[in-house]
């Protein structure tokens, strides 16, 4: 596992850089569809709660066409490095970031996420040129989940105000759940088919918070093969949160320990427990949630009276 943090400006200490090994191409063409007969018990895969009936993988080419987002991928940081694009200079590798969740709604601390992965990560070397929330499938059947449109267009609001973390509402558009693997994959595909740069200078990690990496470790909670190829063709940046022993969870999973040098790990500062459960439960209780989330954000779910059977008084969401 790589430490990432910092003391004071400058980095903890410098590593080598990695590269990933590969996308297996394959898994573009993958749709998760249920079996003819299957229950519905739930548990929570790649941070959501999915179906367990999607654990069948299916060759489908139907997938609904939905363009990646890049008009913040900073095309300057590419060719500052390499004088023209998609040639970057020996050893340079740029970092697209992955976060993968219900956002249900959106909070400060699911951007903070990103912040926090860019600046260590870039004391270490890398270049990271962008980053993507991806909203899960409305089949993720969470419980009080939004329908996706809302949720999509909450994350765009949230969005706003970043130099370089973009929507990307293809997960959300399809006709049923994806996972993770499935969404990575697509973004790696999609930006290197652009021309902006190529696939051996790309790095698109999946970052998470430290829960979601425990439950890498937890049986049945994922597909072990998915997970392998996540943590050796793509990589993790896991912010290490509420005081998990990341480098516990990582020594106890072969998985994990086989690949400990394609996980990062990023320590908060300033500690943040802000959630989006917690956000829910303050306006159940008709408290003010400014300040837990951009101002658009509450707008739109006052305007659209979203959550209204947990409201208590919607005027009170500002303050």
């Amino acid at each position: 596992m790589r430490k990432l943090g910092f003391d004071g400006p400058g980095p903890v200490r410098s590593l080598p850089l990695a590269r990933g090994r590969g996308n297996r191409s394959a898994l573009l063409c993958c749709r998760l569809l249920p079996p003819p007969s299957s229950s519905i018990p739930c548990c929570p895969i790649g941070g959501r709660i999915a179906p367990r009936r999607f654990q069948h993988l299916v060759m489908d080419s139907g997938f609904v066409d939905v363009p990646l987002p890049m008009d913040k991928i900073s095309l300057s940081s590419v060719q500052e490095s390499t004088g023209r694009i998609g040639c970057p200079e020996r050893n340079q590798m740029f970092v697209v970031l992955l976060s993968a969740g219900s956002f249900n709604p959106p909070t400060y601390m699911h951007l903070r996420l990103f912040e926090l992965a860019k600046d260590a990560l870039e004391a270490q070397g890398y270049v990271v040129i962008g980053g993507y929330i991806s909203p899960a499938n409305d089949a993720y059947r969470k419980k009080d989940l939004l329908p996706s449109i809302h949720r999509v267009h909450l994350c765009e609001l949230a969005c706003r105000t970043s130099s370089f973390v973009m929507v990307d509402p293809w997960e959300a558009k399809q006709n049923s759940y994806q996972r993770t693997l499935t969404v990575l994959s697509r973004i790696q595909s999609s930006l290197c088919h652009s021309g902006l740069i190529r696939k051996e200078s790309l790095k698109v990690m999946l970052l998470c918070g430290s829960d979601l990496l425990e439950s890498f470790a937890t049986p049945g909670v994922w597909m072990l093969d998915q997970v392998r190829t996540i943590c050796q063709d793509f990589g993790i940046v896991c912010i290490r949160r509420e005081g998990k022993d990341i480098e516990k969870i990582i020594s106890t999973n072969e998985i994990l320990q086989e690949n400990k040098n394609n996980i990062f790990s990023v320590d908060e500062i300033v500690p943040n427990q802000i959630s989006s459960t917690r956000v829910r439960d303050c306006i159940r209780r008709g408290l003010s949630v400014k300040y837990l989330t951009p101002d658009e954000v509450i707008d739109y779910i006052k305007d659209q009276k979203l959550y209204l059977n947990e409201i208590k008084n919607l005027g009170s969401l500002m303050g």
